[in-house]
């Protein structure tokens, strides 16, 4: 094996891990913002830690729903962006991957 390959199945080795930890944050996050939307629509997720708030002011309690929505909003912008860098890796990994 010459070192040029060894240095090419380290960068492919080092975006597959990026990649799974990658995923394993989306996935994270939207069940994360499932949770939030389920509980402000009527209280149906888990209505503790982070999600408490949304249960609180979900749309059935008449409280204002302005400002978490626009939370959330901003969390599935985030939540589109690193999706969007996560296509990225794989299809350098993908290009990589054919070099071969």
């Amino acid at each position: 094996m010459t070192n040029a390959v060894g240095e090419d199945e380290g960068v492919v080795d080092k975006l597959r891990e990026e990649i799974d930890l990658t995923e394993s944050n989306l996935s994270g996050a939207m069940q994360g913002i499932a949770d939030c939307y389920r509980e402000l629509q009527g209280g149906f997720g888990r209505g503790y830690g982070v999600h408490a708030k949304y249960r609180e002011s979900n749309v059935q309690t008449g409280r204002p729903l302005t400002e978490l929505a626009v939370e959330l909003a901003a969390w599935a912008a985030e939540i589109a962006a690193k999706s969007a860098a996560l296509d990225v890796r794989r299809a350098l990994l993908k290009q990589l991957e054919d070099e071969d």
